[in-house]
């Protein structure tokens, strides 16, 4: 019964939506956008796309696939959730060749496909403690951990217009909030939420725990030659001015075996994973050719 609706899922594609994602993939583009050289090599992309879906399909590990309707459902709201409404849903299908129909059948080999590639996967061999231990030795300076900063900032943006945001008015704002804060600095979440001008006061101003070099270089010197609990002078950066508060500092060191280990697991499964889908994959080819 399965094999029959991968065979119907076949007679009733073809290559509209391939071209449309090899198109957004190459370019960023619809296929009628695009220039008459860029479109023969988004098609030729497309076809050969088509043929290797077809391929996976039609293998024995794709006959007692099932997929589930409710996650083709899901697939389908997603991809009109992208859209202001149904009209221009059903207007870009038809620039593109598609309709609900066609999409439905491509979207259902699509996700067909990639439940087969992840039963595939899945034959990767379990992780053993040993890989994982030799895994850790042989690559012990990517365990690392860099000194970080808890870093917070109050930020007052400077603009002409705003009378309040001139250069002199945001400093002596800024001068007034750190007077309270040198004294209780404890109160910074509250000044944050309560006068910055950035999206983090949503977040007590909260910027991250930080390693050295992802701040403006002006803001990150200053970060960096600071003590814990302590409240900035005014620094200015391209963006405005900031009172910066470091609240605590993590210092460099090694990342434990432990710690490492379920990373560790993760990302050689994920490799040997891929391994095994590129090998049967070669292999599905290579037969198809030989037969």
């Amino acid at each position: 019964m399965q094999t029959k609706k991968h065979v119907i899922a076949e007679n009733n594609i073809d290559h509209a939506y391939h071209l449309l994602q090899a198109a957004l993939n190459k370019y960023g583009k619809n296929p009628n956008e695009l220039k008459p050289a860029e479109l023969n090599e988004v098609k030729h992309q497309a076809l050969k796309a088509l043929k290797l879906e077809s391929l996976i399909l039609s293998s024995d590990e794709a006959q007692n696939v099932v997929l589930t309707q409710s996650l083709l459902r899901k697939s389908m709201a997603e991809i009109k959730s992208r859209y202001s409404s149904e009209e221009d849903f059903i207007a870009d299908l038809k620039v593109n060749d598609l309709d609900d129909k066609k999409l439905y059948t491509s979207l259902y080999r699509e996700l067909l496909v990639q439940t087969v590639l992840d039963k595939v996967g899945s034959r990767a061999a379990a992780i053993s403690e040993l890989d994982v231990m030799i895994y850790f030795y042989l690559h012990k300076d990517k365990f690392n951990k860099p000194e970080t900063r808890e870093s917070y900032h109050i930020l007052i943006t400077l603009n002409d217009d705003y009378e309040e945001n001139t250069f002199d008015a945001a400093t002596s704002r800024l001068e007034d909030i750190r007077k309270r804060l040198l004294k209780k600095p404890e109160r910074f979440s509250e000044q944050a939420m309560k006068h910055s001008e950035c999206p983090t006061a949503l977040r007590d101003g909260f910027l991250g725990n930080i390693p050295k070099g992802e701040l403006y270089p002006e803001l990150d010197k200053v970060m960096f030659n600071m003590k814990e609990n302590e409240i900035s002078e005014i620094v200015e950066s391209p963006i405005g001015l900031h009172l910066l508060y470091c609240k605590s500092i993590s210092n460099a060191g090694s990342v434990s075996l432990k710690m490492a280990e379920p990373k560790i697991r993760e990302h050689m499964l994920e490799k040997r994973r891929r391994m095994c889908k590129k090998n049967w994959l070669s292999e599905l080819t290579r037969n198809s050719v030989n037969k």
